[in-house]
C-alpha cells in the first residue's frame, strides 16, 4: 500500500513534536511532492524551519501557505516573526497590515505591528496600535502586556520618560516575566543618561531569561556609554559564544556593539576585524558599517573611513554615530566646514549620547580653531566639558583643543594649564607638547619652551611642530645653529611646510649674518693689531735712525 502525502505529514508532526525537527522537514517535504496544494504542509514546514532559525526559508513556506489559503492566519503571524528576526520591518508591517485586512481585532498581529514600527521609528504610530489592543481587552494578560510593553519603548523614544516607566510597570503588573518591559525601561534610563540603571534593568533580564540575547545587546551598548569598554567586550563575547539559536542579524548587532568596545579601547585593528564579520553576516547593519569607519579613523585610513561612514547613513539618515565618525575624518582630512556639518547633525540626532555630544562638540571646536575663530571654537569645547566625562582618550582631545583656542586668543597661562592636563593624560602624543611650548614661547619662557620640546623627544616623539618649536626658541636665545638644526628636522618631516620654511630662511639669514659680521669683527680685529704693530714697526725704524 502506498504511502499517501498526510502520512508523511503526521509523521512529519510526531518528528517535530519529537524534537527531530530536521526529519520532521524531509516529511514535510515528501508530503508537499505528493501534494503541494495543501496550506497546512507549507505552514509546518515553515515552523520547523523557523525552530532552526533559518528564517528566509521559513517566509517562504509561510508565503506559500498564505498564497493557497488567504485567510489563514497562522502564516502570517509566523512570516512577521521571521521578518523581525531578519530585521525586515518595512516587510514585517506590510505583512501585519495584510493580516489585519482579515483579523482587523487580532491583538497579537497589533502588538507584532507595534514592533516593527519601533525599529522603524514611527513611534506615534506604535502608541496608536497599543492602544488599539489595550482596547480591545484581551482575555490574555500576556498579551495585554505586550501591548503596554511596547507602548513604553515608544514613550522612551519620544521622551516622555514617566508615562514610559508608567507603561512599562503596567506590563510587568500584567506579565512579571516580561522581558520586553525590562528593556524598554533600559532604553528610557539609557536616554535619561541614567546607564548603571539601564543595566540593571537588563539584569532583570536576565534573572528571568540568561539567554536574552536582546539584554546582551543592548546591556553592551550601555556599558560602552557607561565607558566600560573591557566589561562591554566580555559582554558580546559571552553572547556570542552561548549555544542558543542566533539570527545572523542578531550575531552581527552583537559584533558591531563588540567593535564599538574595542574602537574605544584603541583596538583598532580587533575593531575592523568584528566590523567585517558583522558586515558579513548582515550587510544591512548600519552600525556595523559606522564602526568599521571609526576603526579606520583610528588607523589614519581617512578616506576608507568617509566611504564606510557614508554607507551607514546611506543605511539609516537617523544614525548619529555614523555623522560624528564621519565628521572627524574629514576633520582630518581638513575638510573643516564639512566636518563641522557632519558633527552638528550628529548632535542633533542624538542630544541625549554624552559621547557623540563631548566628541561633535570638541571636533567642531577643532575644526574652528583651524579656521582661526577661536571664540566659537571655546564655546564648543567648553560644551563639551559640560558633560560629565571620564574617558581619557577623550578627555584628551578636549584638553589638547582648549589649549590650542586659549592660546589663539593669547590667554597663555590657561593654556599651560589645559596642556599640561593634556600631558598627564596621554604623555605619549605631540599635540599637549606643542601647545604647551607654543604658550611658552608667547610666554617669552624659551628654556622651559626648550626643556618641554626635548622631553617630549626624549620620548620618541616625532613631529614637526615639536622641532619648529624648538627652532624658535632656541633662535630667540640666540642659538642660530641649534635652531637651524632643529627647523631642518622639522622640516625633515613636513617638506612642505611653508612655515618651517619660513623659519629655517630667516634663521639661516641671521646665521649668516651673525657670520659675517663674526668675519668682519674679526678682520676688523686683526687689521687693527696689523695696524698697531706695522706702526710700532715704523716708530721703532724712525727712532734708529735719529743721531743724537
Amino acid at each position: 500500500m502506498a504511502i499517501k502525502d498526510v502520512d508523511y505529514f503526521n509523521e512529519g508532526n510526531s518528528l517535530l513534536n519529537s524534537g527531530k525537527t530536521e526529519e520532521a522537514i524531509q516529511s514535510y517535504n515528501k508530503a508537499i511532492e505528493l501534494n503541494s496544494e495543501i496550506p497546512e504542509y507549507h505552514y509546518n514546514k515553515g515552523v520547523a524551519l523557523l525552530q532552526l532559525g533559518k528564517y528566509d526559508e521559513a517566509t517562504v513556506s509561510f508565503d506559500s501557505s498564505i498564497e493557497l489559503a488567504p485567510k489563514f492566519k497562522e502564516p502570517y503571524i509566523n512570516k512577521i516573526v521571521c521578518l523581525l528576526q531578519t530585521n525586515k520591518a518595512e516587510e514585517a508591517l506590510e505583512t501585519s497590515d495584510k493580516c489585519l485586512e482579515f483579523y482587523p481585532n487580532d491583538s497579537y498581529t497589533y502588538i507584532l505591528k507595534g514592533c516593527a514600527l519601533n525599529i522603524l521609528k514611527r513611534y506615534e504610530e506604535v502608541l496608536d496600535t497599543s492602544d488599539k489592543v489595550i482596547s480591545l481587552n484581551p482575555s490574555e494578560n500576556t498579551v495585554l502586556s505586550y501591548a503596554y510593553s511596547n507602548k513604553g519603548a515608544a514613550l522612551a523614544w519620544l521622551r516622555r520618560y514617566e508615562d514610559a516607566f508608567n507603561a512599562c510597570n503596567k506590563a510587568i503588573d500584567l506579565y512579571n516575566a516580561n522581558t520586553d518591559a525590562y528593556l524598554s525601561m533600559s532604553f528610557a534610563y539609557s536616554l535619561q543618561r541614567n546607564y548603571e540603571k539601564a543595566i540593571d534593568m537588563c539584569d532583570k533580564v536576565f534573572e528571568i531569561n540568561p539567554s536574552s540575547l536582546d539584554a546582551y545587546i543592548n546591556k553592551s551598548s550601555y556599558l560602552v556609554y557607561a565607558e566600560r569598554y573591557e566589561e562591554a567586550v566580555e559582554c558580546c563575547n559571552k553572547a556570542l559564544e552561548m549555544d542558543v539559536l542566533k539570527s545572523p542579524y542578531i550575531e552581527s548587532s552583537l559584533l558591531a556593539n563588540k567593535a564599538g568596545a574595542l574602537a574605544s579601547l584603541n583596538k583598532a585593528e580587533e575593531a575592523l576585524a568584528a566590523t567585517e564579520k558583522a558586515i558579513e553576516l548582515c550587510p544591512e547593519n548600519s552600525l556595523a558599517y559606522a564602526n568599521k569607519g571609526s576603526a579606520l579613523d583610528i588607523l589614519g585610513r581617512y578616506e576608507e573611513a568617509l566611504v564606510f561612514s557614508n554607507r551607514a547613513i546611506g543605511l539609516d539618515p537617523t544614525l548619529g554615530y555614523a555623522y560624528s565618525a564621519k565628521g572627524h575624518s574629514l576633520y582630518m582630512l581638513k575638510k573643516y566646514d564639512e566636518a563641522i556639518a557632519a558633527c552638528s547633525k550628529a548632535i542633533e540626532l542624538n542630544p541625549e549620547d554624552i559621547r557623540i555630544c563631548v566628541q561633535c562638540y570638541t571636533n567642531i571646536g577643532a575644526s574652528l580653531n583651524e579656521k582661526g575663530n577661536y571664540e566659537e571654537a571655546l564655546e564648543n569645547i567648553d560644551k563639551a566639558m559640560e558633560y560629565e566625562i571620564n574617558d581619557p582618550n577623550i578627555l584628551y582631545s578636549v584638553y589638547v583643543n582648549k589649549a590650542y583656542a586659549l592660546t589663539g586668543l593669547q590667554k597663555f597661562e590657561e593654556s599651560l594649564e589645559y596642556s599640561n592636563k593634556a600631558i598627564e593624560l596621554n604623555p605619549q602624543d605631540c599635540k599637549g607638547y606643542v601647545n604647551k611650548s607654543s604658550a611658552l614661547i608667547k610666554l617669552s619662557k624659551y628654556d622651559e619652551a626648550i626643556e618641554c620640546c626635548n622631553t617630549a623627544i626624549e620620548s620618541n616623539i616625532e613631529d614637526y611642530l615639536l622641532y619648529n618649536n624648538m627652532g624658535f626658541a632656541l633662535e630667540k636665545k640666540g642659538k642660530l645653529k641649534q635652531a637651524l638644526q632643529a627647523y631642518s628636522k622639522s622640516l625633515a618631516l613636513s617638506p612642505d611646510n611653508g612655515l618651517v620654511k619660513s623659519n629655517l630662511l630667516r634663521a639661516l639669514t641671521w646665521y649668516n649674518i651673525k657670520r659675517v659680521c663674526l668675519f668682519l669683527a674679526i678682520f676688523s680685529v686683526i687689521a687693527a693689531i696689523i695696524i698697531i704693530a706695522v706702526v710700532q714697526i715704523i716708530k721703532k725704524k724712525k727712532s734708529q735712525t735719529i743721531t743724537p
